[in-house]
């Protein structure tokens, strides 16, 4: 999705980023937006939630509305936040989608 632009229409932002263990997988939970992937290991999962957040915010911008985007997750999953440690993977070489300017990442030992 390297068309999205981000300038007049959205300013990059961080978003906060929840890892948590889901039965035999690995869950990240971006908050402000609360799209959930998942993977076989944290970093597959942080990978995958990168994708669908690009996918969001491309269809976000092609439709206009950015409301499409700026979902909130519920409270529950907020309340983590504060009790999380800080997760920094290192080397993943990703590349973050346009509308971000960076992520906060955080594992939670439970849900």
């Amino acid at each position: 999705m390297n068309g999205l632009t981000v300038g007049a229409e959205m300013t990059a932002l961080t978003v906060h980023m929840l890892l948590y263990p889901e039965e035999t997988w690995h869950v990240a939970h971006c908050l402000e937006f609360d799209l959930v992937a998942q993977g076989e290991t944290p970093l597959a999962a942080f990978k995958n939630l990168l994708d669908a957040i690009e996918v969001q915010a491309a269809y976000a911008q092609e439709v206009g509305d950015w409301s499409q985007l700026f979902v909130p997750a519920p409270a529950e999953y907020w309340r983590l936040l504060p009790a999380a440690e800080p997760y920094r993977p290192e080397g993943n070489g990703w590349r973050l989608p346009a509308i971000l300017s960076g992520i906060a990442q955080f594992v939670a030992s439970r849900r």
